[in-house]
Parts: structure tokens; C-alpha cells; sequence
């Protein structure tokens, strides 16, 4: 962990572990009124974004009342914390029409970004997806029967 002092306030960075798969930045802390706590949590990134969700929230943490934390997170403290249950059970409710529409978008942004991308790990995962959703043969040779 560091824990970094600027003029008027602090940034505490938890290290990125090698599981860690995004990275947010969140802040919490009392307002006027004794009996309420405010927070907030940015929209969480993957964790090649690590270095600029640090950058920023040193960047922003005089502006802020108390510390902000950057807060690298593996699938197991994503998943485990109930953070995507609303996606999880909004996914659920949709009929198989949707469902489908959203694996389409999926796939077609996958291919986009595995056809588009610089950085041979981005493609590598888009592939592996790909590979997944049973798009692309697998090591032996097979393929979704739809």
C-alpha cells in the first residue's frame, strides 16, 4: 500500500496484485449532517488504467475533504462484493431476444477490438472471449452448435 501526501490531503493506492483484472477510484466521508456519510466510486477500469487512476486522484485530492483510495480489484472482490448484482439480475430478466441482441453487440465490439487494437494482450483477450462464447474454434476445433 502507499499512501501518498499532497498539499492538503492524502491518496492511499493499494498495490495492483497479479489477479487484479480492473481499478477504481472512490472517496467516503462524513457530511454537515452527523448522521450521514457520503461516497462516491468512479466507473471502474481495467487495470492497465492503474497508473492514470492514480495520476488523477492526486491530481483532484486537495479538492477533496478527506482521502481518496485507489482500489485495484481481482474478479474474486468484484464478484464476491455484489457490485455487479444489478447487471447480473438485469441481465437475467431479459427475454432470449435481448439476451441475444447483447451477445451480438458483444461479439461484434470483441471482433472490433481484436481487429483494431495495438496491444497484442488486448487482442489476446478478445480472442480468448471470442473463444468462449464459442465464436471461434477451440483448440480442437469446435464451435458453438447454433
Amino acid at each position: 500500500m502507499t499512501t501518498i501526501i499532497t498539499q492538503r490531503n492524502k491518496v492511499v493506492a493499494d498495490d495492483p496484485e497479479p489477479d487484479d483484472v480492473m481499478v477504481c477510484v472512490g472517496w467516503s466521508g462524513p457530511t454537515d449532517d452527523p448522521c450521514v456519510r457520503r461516497s462516491f466510486v468512479t466507473r471502474h477500469m481495467p487495470i492497465t488504467a492503474y497508473q492514470e487512476c492514480l495520476d488523477w486522484a492526486v491530481g483532484i485530492a486537495d479538492q477533496m475533504s478527506h482521502p481518496l483510495y485507489v482500489m485495484p480489484l481481482s474478479h474474486a472482490d468484484i464478484f464476491n462484493t455484489g457490485r455487479w448484482t444489478p447487471y447480473r439480475d438485469f441481465i437475467a430478466s431479459m427475454n432470449d431476444r435481448e439476451r441475444e441482441e447483447l451477445r451480438s453487440m458483444i461479439v461484434t465490439t470483441a471482433a472490433e477490438v481484436m481487429r483494431d487494437s495495438d496491444d497484442p494482450e488486448i487482442r489476446a483477450e478478445m480472442f480468448d472471449l471470442l473463444r468462449e462464447l464459442k465464436i471461434v474454434p477451440d483448440e480442437n476445433g469446435v464451435t458453438a452448435d447454433r
